[in-house]
């Protein structure tokens, strides 16, 4: 058991020894309380600024002189916040306060203070203007310091720079407005395309579309959005397979579906589709065109129809050439074999200018022949199978050229002749082609002691290039246009002979094998034809028929 202590003396000790120990830890409570209160107010983050009950400054901390730019014998005891503070503001504080409270309040430091003087909470914010005249945004909060009798002797305003943050606000205002801006402008470009555009999420739930598609159906944005993509179509199990197929291959082309609106109305689209995801590359869904061709499959059936009719035209036209040269063979070989007879028989006979009419006769029959030929030969162009092979092109021109030589012996003919690339075609075609093109130069360089003929060739961008360069009579190129027309001729006859059909045979065996021709020329200083022929693929079958 514990033994009371009864002793008056023991006792008293006790307690005053109690009472000390109690005074200094409020004492030392105090000083740490004080410290605390002066490490707060002289904090240079904080603008700690005391007034008396007048609003006259009597305190004025460290963070407030470097904040304003005054030092505290600069205000203390000589002016209000009010006079540091944007007067424009102040009177707008004053007139909303006013509003808002119902009473009068005037413009300056009352402002500041009116509803912390009313023992409101307040915090706001203010712009402060420095002592050089700079200003600076602050967040301000006010509290009205008061005696032990609740009277206010004073308030404390306290200010944060709020300049970072306002450049936050503006910076992240200019953000919103940019990301506002484009999603304008993407919300724009998707509503303007003249397609119906809609975006689904993997399972074929329409996520998205635009206005084209809810004319396209007949159903506003809200009824598309979050119902199934495929019952907007004729055929449900089709629309359904597309999105699968654009899952599993990423993408999809010219997809026909048959679009049904609210009313019934079906129109033929063409769909073609992508997926697409988030910035993590999660898949989202797929994001899908539709175009309406019903007008392009009327105009392809209208145009299947004019080939159908231009090519039974064509049909006629060449059966009718292929007839009437047969028919004008026998008569010209009737002329002909009678104006031989004639001079055989009766040359004797003749005078001179009777010889002369006589063979008027037989060359005018024998050029009839030629133009014969031509007609048949350009008619039988389309008639033709081409038989594709390869082509040793250099042995091709060295065969024509021997035979132009043969046929002109006291002609001094010179040929210049690079390696010729190898092409693919139908061998007789093509050697067609280098009979007229070189017998052209021949003929148009005849004006010429000699003539001078270049031939080359070369492979560029997936064709074989050819041209046969002459040094003759050329030609004007304002009448370029008219080489490869059938009849026409940029020379007159007395001059050159010919009907006018050699370039346009070569330019329609060209054709034929997805070739082309063009030329180049000036008066009297040579003509150089172009033609190309595509690049023989490697594996290409040595030989096919195609018509």
């Amino acid at each position: 058991m514990t033994k009371e202590i009864h002793d008056p003396a023991i006792l008293t000790s006790t307690a005053e020894a109690a009472t000390g120990r109690a005074e200094v830890q409020r004492q030392e409570a105090l000083i740490k309380t004080g410290a605390l209160q002066d490490a707060i107010f002289n904090s240079a983050n904080f603008s700690s600024i005391a007034t008396d009950a007048q609003g006259v400054i009597q305190i004025f901390n460290v963070g407030a002189e470097r904040m304003l730019g005054y030092a505290a014998a600069d205000v203390v005891n000589k002016i209000t916040p009010a006079d540091i503070s944007d007067p424009q503001e102040v009177v707008a504080r004053a007139k909303a306060l006013s509003a808002e409270l119902e009473t009068p309040i005037t413009p300056g430091f009352e402002a500041l203070v009116f509803k912390a003087s009313r023992g409101i909470e307040d915090i706001y914010e203010l712009t402060y203007i420095r002592k050089d005249g700079t200003r600076f945004p602050a967040v301000v909060s006010v509290t009205a310091l008061r005696d032990a009798q609740d009277a206010i002797i004073g308030y404390l305003l306290i200010g944060t720079d709020n300049t970072a943050r306002k450049q936050v606000e503006e910076e992240q205002k200019v953000l919103d407005q940019r990301l506002r801006d484009q999603q304008f402008y993407t919300r724009s470009l998707f509503e303007s395309n003249i397609d119906a555009l809609m975006a689904t999420d993997p399972r074929g739930i329409i996520s998205d579309c635009n206005r084209q598609m809810e004319v396209l159906t007949g159903c506003t944005r809200d009824e598309l959005i979050g119902s199934p993509f495929k019952n907007y179509f004729t055929d449900q199990e089709r629309a359904e397979a597309s999105i699968k197929q654009v899952l599993s291959e990423k993408k999809i082309t010219n997809y026909e579906l048959t679009a049904r609106s609210r009313d019934g109305k079906e129109t033929t689209v063409s769909y073609n589709a992508t997926t697409f995801f988030d910035r993590e590359r999660r898949l989202q869904g797929v994001f899908a065109a539709a175009r309406d061709i019903t007008e392009r499959i009327a105009l392809d059936l209208v145009l299947k129809q004019k080939n159908a009719e231009l090519e039974s035209a064509n049909n006629e036209l060449e059966d009718f050439a292929y007839s009437v040269s047969h028919d004008l063979r026998a008569p010209l070989r009737a002329i002909d074999g009678f104006s031989r007879k004639v001079v055989t028989n009766y040359g004797e006979r003749l005078d001179e200018e009777g010889r002369r009419l006589v063979q008027v006769v037989r060359d005018n029959a024998q050029r009839m022949g030629h133009l014969i030929d031509n007609l048949l030969a350009f008619s039988r162009m389309g008639r033709r199978e081409l038989v594709l092979q390869p082509l040793d092109m250099d042995a091709m021109v060295t065969g024509v050229v021997d035979e132009l030589r043969a046929a002109e012996p006291t002609r001094s003919i010179e040929f210049a002749c690079a390696p010729l690339p190898c092409a693919r075609g139908d061998a007789a075609l093509m050697r067609q082609v280098w009979v007229n093109l070189l017998g052209n130069a021949v003929k148009f360089s005849r004006r010429r002691p000699s003539a001078h003929i270049e031939v080359g060739g070369r492979t560029q961008g997936g064709e074989c290039l050819y041209w046969v360069k002459d040094d003759g009579a050329g030609f004007d190129m304002q009448y370029a246009g008219k080489l490869f027309g059938v009849f026409q001729r940029l020379h007159r006859e007395d001059e050159f002979e010919g009907v006018g059909c050699g370039l346009a045979i070569v330019a329609r065996i060209l054709q034929r094998h997805h070739g082309r021709i063009w030329g180049e020329g000036k008066p009297d200083a040579g003509a150089t034809m172009h033609f190309a022929l595509p690049l023989a693929q490697a594996g290409d079958q040595a030989s096919e028929a195609r018509t």
